[in-house]
């Protein structure tokens, strides 16, 4: 094996390691550690030892309680970046690990995987910008820019879930091959 392949397959794991904890915390954020929900069991329970607080403190709370969680989304969000910038130099020196989509000797099935992972790459890096303007741009730009990121389900679920079944497709055509 090349030391180029090794270093894609590095990056590969490395990237989707991240972006399996960072669907994580967003997936704890919105089910277990939601504000809301988390706010109705501190009032709940707060009120049954005969403790009142307002429905608006119950929810700072829950996101004081949530903060920590959150906090490792934005610094793997952080890790990410530097993994795709390191990608994209990758990349512009070494070229792609993938085929491209405009080889005109590519099968169909090549072509499309190619234009999955350019798909892919380029949400991604649309991701990973309006995450670090959310964090570091204009405070009046935060509503706009949250609204565009959190649309990054619409697109890595499906590309996971694509990737494993190419995979998956991938082996058992390799098995069915070596077998005949």
């Amino acid at each position: 094996m090349n030391r180029n392949y090794i270093l894609h397959r590095i990056l590969h794991w490395c990237i989707g390691f991240v972006i399996l904890f960072i669907l994580l915390t967003v997936f704890l954020r919105l089910n277990w550690m939601n504000k809301d929900i988390m706010a109705g069991i501190l009032s709940r329970d707060l009120s049954a030892l005969g403790i009142q607080i307002t429905y608006d403190d119950a929810v700072k709370i829950a996101k004081d309680i949530r903060r920590p969680m959150w906090n490792t989304h934005i610094y793997a969000g952080y890790i990410l970046t530097g993994l795709f910038v390191f990608k994209m130099i990758l990349v512009l020196i070494k070229g792609a690990s993938f085929d491209s989509p405009f080889c005109s000797g590519n099968s169909r099935r090549k072509k499309f995987q190619s234009w999955v992972y350019v798909f892919f790459y380029f949400f991604l890096g649309v991701s990973l910008a309006t995450g670090l303007l959310i964090e570091m741009g204009p405070a009046n730009w935060k509503a706009g820019l949250e609204a565009i990121h959190s649309l990054s389900l619409y697109y890595v679920i499906p590309f996971l879930a694509l990737h494993f079944f190419g995979i998956l497709f991938s082996r058992i055509r390799k098995e069915r091959e070596a077998s005949e």
